[in-house]
């Protein structure tokens, strides 16, 4: 993570990634406040102990092209 020219940057190796916050359209409170200048920092900081991380699982699956036809009739 890191912040730049007012914006903040959330990489791949940061625990944000698989957050239920961030994934909720940046409902987490760590960037709401780096975001409006409440909390800043110098330089890169890599996020892997957050206390407000909530695990974000993804449950997708194959469905094949009968099934989609067969619910948009």
């Amino acid at each position: 993570m890191f912040y730049d020219n007012g914006h903040v940057h959330i990489e791949d190796e940061d625990q944000c990634m698989t957050c239920e916050n961030f994934n909720k359209g940046v409902a987490c409170p760590l960037i709401q406040a780096l975001g409006l200048g409440f909390v800043s920092f110098e330089e890169h900081l890599l996020v892997t102990s957050c206390g407000f991380f909530k695990k974000f699982e993804r449950h997708l699956k194959v469905v094949s092209t009968k099934e989609v036809a067969k619910k948009e009739t």
